[in-house]
């Protein structure tokens, strides 16, 4: 995954902006601003940041703004992977964590740099005013005009919250994981309740002032944004809804079927140090740059981005079963490579563009390549080499197991398959949501969670530290941050069917491990826009001729697993 702090990755999202002037007709296209990540203009004509000394100032104070949290990014990979884990080493890193904190937040809300957004609008507008609409010089002029709609949107954002309620929320999110961790230890939500409760009233209070006086805007939505900005709660209750209907019942044929391959190729006695080689081997050969990166273990999996130059993924690997060693390196790698490929500007306009369109990077290379059938024709003799002649599975096996369904546990979200993911991510989004609307109280989540399991899963939930109380999200006020993860499933589908239409040798690249063909198109459709389109959805029209549409991603997997399951 991709932490969701501000601190440690560049992926902080504001509001799909709408421009506060605009550039003539000509100028712009009709669903995003299509730029790609360099600019340049002829001798005779000044880029804008050559015209205006106000705009000029306003990059240097952004980029000094990346550079602080990229520095926060070093300490918290840091923190993660290498430093001691005694307490008094913790407390020391806070502190120097804290005071980078303070300083880019000081920076991101002076009100000289608000003044500089301005100015520098007046200056494009100015400016515009004197060029020819089919000047040389369009492309930079898009490049300005989408990078100060982005940093006025956030600008206003950083600047709308009071300071106490920042102090409040600073403090609510340290004492809330503290509850929230106790619970899960002793199953006792009840005791983390009044925590949550607080958690949400302070979300709806901030999302209400990041709104600001457009009220047609859904609290929910507005949270949203946070992580997926262009795509309101109406457009992801038609697209879940669709997902719901198709895989529910698809589901209860697939746990009926008599035909569920073995899992046997998965188990046995696996040595971490081969898994490692094994892991390595396979991330550099679909593209993952350890030139500029680093390949680390941890407890929990991530990927952390100081710059487009260093970006450093980590794994974690278990001796009884290789898999999710390797899905998790293959995974962190898809992240990992969208980061190495956004443009080095050390500005917003090339950071990811979503965490949606993030995670649909690394569930492309995870599932849509090292899920598939040529996957394991390739890889097999990598995987036979790290574990000996004894691993005498064949491709087909190998790939059956690695797809297979394990309905024996199914109560994790982090551990579900692929098949069963999507309604873990439905069933927060319809608590989070009805919460936030006031439909449902906080006291009333561990009852509405339990019958969503059943109507889902027919699964009987055995405790709340494996229902409601696993995941970290609401004690961290991430409340929006859920749906991401389906949103990017569904993106990746598309942009492999895509991408095949494109490379009808897709297959046979795999099966020769050819993968930079394969990697080159994600980066001209995906990567090197940065933030150039304004949302999800735009970034797929302009790039593939359509929104995103669920119908790719249900039929990869009732054709997948309709074949695998012989029903």
């Amino acid at each position: 995954m991709v932490p969701f702090s501000k601190h440690t990755t560049k992926i902080v999202y504001c509001l799909a902006s709408v421009s506060a002037f605009a550039l003539p007709k000509s100028f712009t296209t009709s669903t995003a601003i299509k730029m790609t990540a360099t600019t340049s203009a002829p001798a005779a004509l000044l880029t804008l940041e050559e015209h205006s000394n106000s705009y000029k100032q306003l990059l240097e104070k952004l980029r000094t703004i990346t550079h602080l949290n990229q520095a926060s990014s070093v300490l918290n990979y840091d923190r993660s992977v290498f430093m001691p884990s005694a307490d008094r080493s913790s407390v020391a890193r806070g502190k120097q964590l804290a005071v980078l904190a303070t300083i880019a937040h000081e920076k991101a809300t002076d009100p000289q740099l608000g003044r500089l957004i301005e100015e520098s609008t007046k200056d494009l507008q100015e400016y515009m005013s004197t060029c020819s609409t089919a000047t040389d010089n369009r492309e930079d002029l898009q490049t300005a005009q989408r990078l100060l709609e982005l940093e006025k949107k956030s600008y206003a954002k950083s600047t709308c919250i009071p300071v106490t309620l920042a102090a409040h929320k600073a403090a609510l999110e340290a004492s809330a994981y503290s509850a929230w961790v106790k619970a899960r230890e002793t199953n006792d939500f009840a005791a983390f309740a009044p925590s949550l409760r607080d958690c949400f009233d302070t979300a709806k209070q901030i999302a209400d002032l990041q709104r600001g006086d457009n009220q047609e805007i859904g609290l929910y939505s507005q949270m949203l944004d946070e992580f997926e900005m262009g795509m309101p709660a109406e457009r992801i209750d038609v697209l879940f809804a669709e997902v719901q209907t198709a895989l529910v019942p698809f589901i209860a044929k697939i746990r009926a079927s008599d035909n569920a391959p073995s899992l046997d190729p998965l188990k046995g006695n696996f040595p971490i140090d081969a898994q490692k080689t094994m892991s390595q081997k396979i991330v550099k050969a679909i593209g993952f740059d350890e030139n500029h990166g680093r390949i680390d273990v941890s407890v929990h999996p991530f990927t952390m981005s100081l710059s487009s130059a260093d970006v450093r993924i980590t794994s974690r690997f278990s001796e009884s079963e290789w898999y999710q060693g390797l899905a998790g390196s293959v995974h962190e790698a898809g992240h990992a490579m969208y980061e190495q490929n956004l443009g080095d500007s050390d500005l917003s306009l090339d950071s990811a563009l979503s965490m949606g369109v993030h995670e649909s990077q690394s569930l492309f290379w995870e599932r849509h390549v090292g899920l598939s059938k040529p996957f394991y024709k390739w890889a097999r003799p990598i995987l036979t080499e790290a574990f000996g002649e004894e691993f005498t599975y064949s491709a087909q096996e190998i790939y059956a197991a690695v797809n297979g369904v394990d309905f024996e546990n199914n109560l994790i979200r982090v551990e579900a398959d692929e098949l069963n993911y999507p309604l873990h991510v439905i069933l927060r989004y319809n608590i989070e949501r009805k919460v936030v609307a006031g439909e449902l109280d906080v006291n009333d989540i561990p009852t509405e969670w339990n019958k969503a399991m059943k109507d889902f899963f027919d699964i009987d939930v055995p405790s709340d530290t494996k229902g409601c109380l696993q995941d970290i999200h609401w004690s961290c006020l991430a409340i929006g941050y859920f749906p991401t993860y389906l949103l990017g499933s569904m993106m990746a589908a598309q942009l492999a069917h895509y991408c095949k239409k494109d490379l009808p040798e897709f297959d046979s690249m795999i099966e020769k491990g050819e993968f930079n063909t394969i990697r080159e198109w994600l980066t001209e459709k995906v990567h090197k826009h940065g933030k150039r389109y304004a949302s999800l959805d735009d970034l797929l029209i302009g790039e593939v001729g359509e929104k995103l549409n669920s119908k790719y991603f249900i039929d990869y997997l009732t054709e997948k697993y309709t074949d695998l399951y012989e029903i």
